[in-house]
């Protein structure tokens, strides 16, 4: 998944929950600037699903946030 695509997914996820809270550090483009640069290991700009398994897996708030019933 790519920055893109992942901005999409946060959204998605905030208009799920009913978050209007969308601006400074909630903003979904803040969300996924932390995010990649928590989880793309290899700095390709890319998250892979082993990238994505292990940096849940390290990080309970991201845990909650992008995989919240787990």
């Amino acid at each position: 998944i790519d920055k893109k695509e992942m901005t999409k997914v946060i959204t998605a996820i905030y208009d799920l929950l009913g978050e209007d809270n969308r601006k400074g550090e909630n903003s979904p483009d803040n969300r996924v600037k932390k995010i990649m640069e928590k989880l793309d290991i290899n700095d390709d700009k890319k998250i892979t699903r082993d990238e994505f398994v292990e940096g849940c897996m390290k990080d309970d708030v991201l845990r909650q946030l992008l995989a919240p019933n787990v």
